[in-house]
């Protein structure tokens, strides 16, 4: 009976152990290997300034040039967990950010102003060009 009990004791420490070790790498190494290089929008469904980036890279046909993903991160809690990582590698507090936030070349972009200047600048636009090319398209 004593031998039961010390190999049943023994087993369950390795099982807590196993299931601690693969918490724990779960939790660090599949975060790292989720984040990728690619350019990727933030936004928030209902966020007024969302949207009017939104409306912008559609009037500049910023996607014609620039590849990026968009995510959702107010009802999307993986997306928002996402953010939240890159946020951290860009060494800002996840208290301190918003939507539109912007990831491009290792960098983040908060805020409509940063983030449609970050668009033009990949799509090689200053704002002047945007502004004659609609002009002329009038």
């Amino acid at each position: 009976m004593k031998n039961t009990n010390v190999w049943m004791g023994i087993g369950l420490a390795v099982l807590i152990g196993v299931i601690v070790v693969w918490g724990i790498r779960d939790g660090k190494e599949s975060d790292a290997n989720l984040l990728s290089d690619t350019m990727t929008l933030y936004w928030g469904d209902g966020c007024s300034h969302c949207e009017n980036v939104r409306k912008f890279l559609d009037e500049k046909r910023i996607a014609d040039t620039v590849i990026f993903e968009q995510k959702e991160v107010w009802q999307d809690r993986t997306n928002a967990k996402e953010m939240n990582r890159r946020a951290e590698n860009c060494g800002l507090s996840v208290k301190d950010i918003g939507v539109p936030f912007l990831f491009s070349d290792g960098n983040c972009f908060i805020g409509e102003p940063d983030v449609k200047k970050e668009f033009l600048r990949k799509a090689g636009l200053t704002e002047e060009m945007v502004s004659q090319t609609l002009d002329e398209n009038k």
